[in-house]
């Protein structure tokens, strides 16, 4: 793990004892890295590039801001992360090199973890009120994977959904590792042979439009297919109360129900949590009394799940190393039990996308 001297001279310094201090008081962990690639000499004497050996950057004990954003529409996870006072050696080399950034953040009573690795799309420097330097990165994960990835495959006629999936992860350029696939994708067989030419996410998406579902690549970078009439397991649920991290009041909206809460690494999409709707915060309907407006809107306690179990369709991450920052929000929608999802959908006018 390379250190570099990382901080600049006209920033803030500080030492590995302020940063134990910092964690005793708030309870708060994290880790931030910054991976640069590194190089070898083949047989031929060629310099190229040694995967297994790439340079990691802890930029941990540095004051860095991020946010990370995932929505159950889109298939990449977005992070934005700034990192303030690096010298400027460690900075330049990074700006020319650094391809992968990785987050690690929590609590460090049991809710500490990984909530972002992926790839760097952009870098570029800033200076702040005239004195602090930040390095600010935009990263993504998932996008290399589906949707700048090649797939050069075919299948035979009477292939599945399921069989299309797996092809097109084995085939492609950058290998695909497929995890949780949903049981209840619509089996029709193909009636002829299809090949397969281009980016792995046009396939996934034509797949998930034909079966109502979503796709996504999870933390541990596997292809997750799920439809949101799909059961939830027993123990997939968070409870959450403002002695278990629940902050501020959950807001009522019309895309879902809003929930703040410390940040929380086990928070992942589709999962389920349960609050107490009593202290949802309701919102007043708006009316339009010209007459051209629409006002057949449903009474806002129809939207509320009657267990107060709400799935994740958009979680986001933020987190300010040396601020008062370390939440996660959400926005959940209730499914009225956890298998009702599919009688609220057996109407073919009906989607969950």
């Amino acid at each position: 793990m390379a250190d570099y001297g990382l901080i600049n001279s006209a920033g803030t310094n500080s030492d590995s004892s302020s940063s134990a201090r910092m964690n005793r008081l708030y309870g708060r962990k994290w880790k931030i890295t910054i991976y640069k690639p590194a190089y070898k000499q083949d047989e031929n004497g060629n310099t190229v590039r040694d995967t297994e050996h790439d340079t990691a950057v802890d930029v941990s004990l540095l004051k860095c801001v991020f946010q990370t954003e995932q929505k159950i529409e889109t298939a990449a996870t977005l992070c934005t992360l700034a990192v303030y006072n690096m010298n400027d050696k460690a900075e330049g080399d990074i700006i020319r090199e650094g391809f992968q950034i990785s987050i690690e953040a929590g609590y460090q009573e049991g809710q500490y973890g990984e909530i972002f690795t992926g790839d760097i799309v952009q870098i570029f420097r800033n200076r702040e009120n005239g004195v602090d330097y930040r390095l600010e990165i935009i990263a993504l994960k998932g996008n290399l994977l589906v949707d700048t990835n090649m797939v050069r495959s075919s299948l035979a006629a009477g292939s599945t959904a399921r069989d299309t999936i797996k092809a097109i992860a084995q085939n492609a350029d950058t290998k695909i590792t497929v995890g949780d696939i949903s049981p209840n994708l619509k089996e029709h067989p193909l009636p002829r042979g299809k090949v397969f030419f281009g980016t792995p996410g046009k396939y996934y998406r034509d797949i998930c439009i034909h079966n109502d579902a979503n796709f996504w690549i999870t933390n541990d970078d596997k292809l997750t297919i799920k439809k949101v009439t799909d059961e939830i397991p027993e123990g997939d649920v968070l409870v959450l109360t403002p002695t278990t991290g629940l902050v501020g009041t959950p807001q009522y909206g019309d895309d879902g129900i809003h929930i703040k809460m410390l940040l929380d690494c086990r928070v992942k999409l589709q999962s389920l949590i349960k609050i107490d709707n009593e202290i949802i915060q309701r919102q007043a309907m708006s009316f339009d009394l010209s007459g051209k407006g629409n006002n057949n809107q449903l009474p806002q306690q129809s939207q509320f799940d009657q267990d107060g179990e709400y799935q994740v369709f958009s979680v986001s991450h933020s987190g300010d190393t040396r601020g008062d920052t370390w939440i996660t929000e959400v926005i959940g929608v209730g499914r009225n039990g956890r298998a009702g999802l599919p009688i609220i959908y057996e109407n073919e006018q009906q989607t969950g996308r």
